[in-house]
């Protein structure tokens, strides 16, 4: 019976790293995304090396949104997995 508590162990680490990874290559596709989004909707001009100050603001309230909507979704679902915890609707 301790084998199979081994290899069980295996397993888990087995599934972690997976799990690891993948979060990290979604982590990675999302960053890429926002940025390819932002970027499009914010970027107008390429006459310069720098962002111009609209550009720039842009940019920052795009990035500002999206994290915001991220923020509040991850509180939704995790208000969803858990009723208990404390959530205003």
């Amino acid at each position: 019976m301790a084998a199979g508590g081994g290899e069980e162990e295996e397993d888990k680490a087995r599934m972690e790293a997976v799990a690891d990874k993948l979060q990290t290559r979604d982590a990675i596709r999302l960053y890429n995304w926002v940025s390819h989004r932002c970027f499009s909707d914010c970027v107008t001009t390429f006459y310069r090396r720098t962002l111009g100050k609209k550009e720039e603001d842009c940019v920052r309230s795009c990035v500002r949104k999206f994290l915001l909507l991220s923020s509040a979704s991850a509180a939704r679902f995790a208000h969803l997995a858990d009723p208990s915890s404390a959530f205003d609707d």
